[in-house]
């Protein structure tokens, strides 16, 4: 392998397909219960000014509407999500090559990016490779013969969802990182 010609990990065809019909699923389900709690709407108010009108106890409509309200909004951030996971899946990309390896998330905007995971570790910088509860995490621990971190700060957190040929890139990463450890 030459710095010339990078290997390039993306998500396989059925992973990328996976995660569009679980997109285009949960959006599907998402408008069609925010239909049913705008239809609703109006009966809801209808009977919470019926029962002021009787002089009757209004708390049970009123927490059914705010239950309501706060259920959609509550399924427009997971809708959002869904939208982010999507994208993540999508763009991800993780480039490796004699000098270390590079993860992208192409369609996600650089600083949103960077916070999801996306940056370049050098194969001496590479200290810590996990499973989190999403992400396969690799940590940067700085050059451990130096002792030094990298001249901007911290090194970067790679973080990446799933991969093709996973084992691979694992088996890569463990052959090619001198100062991996592992958490106990």
């Amino acid at each position: 392998m030459t710095v010339l010609t990078p290997l390039v990990f993306r998500p396989s065809l059925a992973q990328r397909a996976a995660a569009l019909l679980l997109f285009a699923g949960s959006w599907l389900v998402g408008v069609r219960g925010l239909v049913q709690v705008i239809q609703h709407l109006p009966r809801l108010l209808a009977h919470i000014r019926l029962a002021e009108m009787n002089s009757e106890p209004t708390l049970g409509p009123w927490v059914a509407l705010v239950a309501s309200v706060a259920a959609c909004l509550a399924g427009g951030v997971l809708l959002l999500l869904s939208i982010l996971f999507l994208l993540c899946i999508e763009g991800t990309q993780v480039l490796v090559d004699e000098i270390g390896l590079t993860v992208e998330l192409g369609p996600v905007p650089g600083p949103l990016a960077r916070r999801l995971g996306a940056g370049r570790l050098t194969w001496k910088q590479v200290g810590c490779l996990e499973k989190g509860r999403f992400f396969f995490i690799l940590r940067g621990d700085g050059d451990a013969e130096t002792g030094l971190a990298n001249l901007r700060g911290k090194d970067p957190v790679l973080r990446f969802l799933v991969v093709d040929q996973l084992d691979r890139l694992i088996l890569t990463i463990l052959e090619r990182s001198p100062n991996l450890h592992f958490k106990d």
